[in-house]
């Protein structure tokens, strides 16, 4: 993913401080593992893959596509977390926009993990192009809860029955 894109959701400074490995010893524990070069390449092309999923979509290359390296829904305008440093969904989401907007109007995003997609919730809490839809475990909640358009909170222990 190139900076333009990334910086259509984060701030310039965290993104080079990032990938310049200029963060701070408690900026990277937030995150959760240690700065390397190889944590660069792994968040840029996670970043990367599910822009280019969307583009693919919205380019008519594809009906569908997804990408599996991503999900990283803890990552903020300016700083990572719970072992997300940019924000995938919502680079992609912003790129989306940026570049399709002329015909591409509504973006739902759909959060299916144990956690909540706080990261992504906070990003477009002011961004009524994007609808954010976080199901997740009730009370499993390691940072801040924040407040998705909808929020779905299931019991912890619930099954299929």
């Amino acid at each position: 993913v190139s900076l333009e894109d990334l910086t259509t959701t984060h701030c310039k400074e965290y993104a080079r401080r990032y990938v310049e490995g200029r963060m701070s010893v408690s900026e990277n524990r937030r995150v959760g593992f240690p700065w390397s070069d190889a944590s660069v390449r792994r968040s840029l092309s996670s970043a990367g893959g599910t822009v280019a999923a969307v583009r693919a979509v919205c380019d008519g290359r594809a009906a569908i596509a997804g990408h599996l390296a991503g999900g990283t829904h803890h990552a903020f305008f300016d700083r990572g977390e719970g072992f997300c440093v940019f924000n995938d969904i919502g680079v992609a989401a912003n790129v989306a926009l940026r570049d399709y907007g002329s015909w591409l109007h509504r973006i739902l995003v759909v959060d299916l993990d144990v956690h909540q997609g706080n990261g992504t919730a906070r990003l477009f809490a002011s961004e009524a192009r994007v609808f954010t839809f976080s199901m997740h475990c009730a009370g499993n909640f390691f940072s801040k809860r924040e407040t998705s358009d909808l929020d779905v909170e299931i019991p912890a222990g619930a099954t299929d029955e």
